[in-house]
């Protein structure tokens, strides 16, 4: 009877430590910098360097994200409003004809980039913020608003 109880205590520790570490994995995906490797949609190289002269927003996002494509014209609008205060980028590890296609349908003047390698991110859009030294100060896992991501760009 006490090795049966050991048995699934055990079996419940391994549940437990595996739905935590799954979770703490969606919700603070990895958005490090230095694991980014990009290009624009003409296919030339992008250093994170060249995108921290200023405020960074990255959303990272996907064209089959019902949420994403949501929140894309809240970033369409205040990158045009903003654009010298922060730079605003959108990066997808999707085909770049796909993300072309996408843009060009929906008449969009964002700045797309695509991730040379797989996303670590299980769930879209996520919605980081770092300040000029590439810092990570702010993220959102899920859908943001309009008026969040006004607050975000007030703050920087």
């Amino acid at each position: 009877m006490k090795k049966k109880i050991k048995i699934i205590i055990g079996i419940a520790a391994v549940i437990i430590a595996t739905v935590v570490f799954f979770t703490m994995k969606t919700l603070n995906p990895d958005t490090s910098l230095s694991n980014l490797n990009l290009k624009d949609l003409s296919g030339k190289q992008i250093s994170t360097k060249e995108l921290l002269n200023k405020p960074l927003i990255i959303n990272y996002w996907a064209t089959w994200c019902a949420p994403c494509r949501e929140e894309l014209p809240y970033f369409e609008e205040l990158s045009a409003q903003y654009k010298d205060k922060v730079n605003i980028v959108l990066i997808s590890d999707e085909d770049k004809k796909v993300i072309e296609n996408f843009k060009n349908k929906n008449n969009y003047s964002l700045n797309f980039l695509v991730s040379d390698k797989k996303l670590d991110i299980s769930i879209r859009p996520v919605t980081s913020v770092y300040n000029e030294k590439g810092e990570l100060v702010s993220q959102k896992t899920g859908a943001i608003s309009n008026d969040e991501l006004l607050e975000i760009i007030k703050k920087l």
